[in-house]
């Protein structure tokens, strides 16, 4: 971010005006008290894409610390509504059934013994009975659509409004703002001491040891709510074309939001997207190549892809017997 962002800008009569960036915080501070419920100091509203990159970048100064400096990276997650918290898919009520991390058992037995026919058609043959093959079990499992206690994050700020303006959400409702969280997963993985050798902050993969002790499927440290951040196993073209990070949850009955934690504020904060701006954001992420078919590389996003650039090049067929 340059100096120029946070100069006053002059009108046309010479009277000093806020910078784009003032004027984006003063707008966040207002809705700031529309947030009490979370620990969250500071909210942003945007209208653009260049509005909420230069969120971003304000983000930046004030979720990273001096000792990371340039190395400092941020993680990303859209919700189609802002007041969404930040949990799992498996705490969340289906057909009337309130679901917790305790149902993972259940479904991941289930779910291995009825795919197992199909393994052939994963991306990994998960077949060993170890930490490694249930680390990947449970990444195919929600894939898939099933609840668990992991929570998608992506490198890609640009990804994360994606999903955050997706129209093929059904969570997107006229009227109601979206959202992206903004995640510094050092910061939030210094509560953990997962190597002695390493300082705290240190991102593990899920299937080192001890990452295992707190979240694995037999979990020696039970006294744990808060999740980590962690890279799990790229077995999917969807993961690796989202550059997919996660935060896993312990496998505990109840579980608390990330963004209720009282030191959510030092990890965590977000962008809110002006409902009245989404489609001319996804238009404007078309632009930039920001699509269903380069996030969900399949075949049918290529189909989807497809049909759509047909319709728009407006084909004339009236003149064809």
């Amino acid at each position: 971010m340059t100096d120029a962002m946070h100069m006053e800008n002059m009108d046309s009569e010479g009277k000093k005006t806020k910078s784009t960036s003032e004027a984006l915080k003063m707008e966040g501070q207002n809705i700031c008290d529309q947030n009490q419920t979370n620990n969250i100091k500071e909210v942003i509203r945007v209208k653009s894409v260049a509005e909420y990159l230069e969120a971003v970048d304000i983000i930046f100064t004030t979720l990273c610390n001096i000792n990371q400096g340039s190395n400092c990276q941020l993680w990303y997650r859209g919700h189609a509504q802002e007041s969404f918290d930040l949990l799992p898919t498996i705490t969340r009520k289906r057909n009337g059934l309130q679901l917790n991390p305790l149902f993972e058992t259940a479904f991941l037995s289930k779910f291995k013994s009825s795919a197992i026919a199909y393994v052939e058609k994963l991306p990994k043959f998960p077949l060993n009975d170890d930490v490694n093959a249930y680390w990947n079990w449970l990444f195919i499992l929600r894939h898939y659509g099933l609840p668990a206690r992991i929570l998608d994050w992506s490198r890609d700020a640009l990804t994360g409004l994606f999903f955050a303006t997706n129209p093929e959400d059904p969570s997107l409702t006229p009227g109601v703002d979206a959202a992206v969280w903004l995640l510094n997963p050092v910061k939030l993985n210094e509560s953990f001491s997962f190597h002695s050798f390493l300082k705290p902050g240190y991102i593990p993969s899920v299937e080192e040891p001890s990452f295992n002790l707190f979240f694995g499927p037999e979990s020696d440290i039970l006294n744990t709510l808060k999740p980590a951040a962690a890279i799990g196993p790229l077995n999917t073209t969807r993961i690796v074309a989202q550059r997919g990070t996660f935060t896993v949850f312990p496998r505990v009955k109840a579980l608390l939001a990330l963004n209720k934690f009282e030191d959510s504020d030092k990890y965590l904060t977000k962008i809110i997207i002006d409902h009245e701006s989404i489609d001319k954001i996804q238009t404007q992420l078309r632009h930039y190549g920001i699509t269903r078919l380069a996030l969900y590389p399949d075949m049918e996003s290529i189909a989807s892809e497809v049909f759509q650039e047909v319709i728009d090049e407006g084909i004339n067929t009236t003149e064809i017997d």
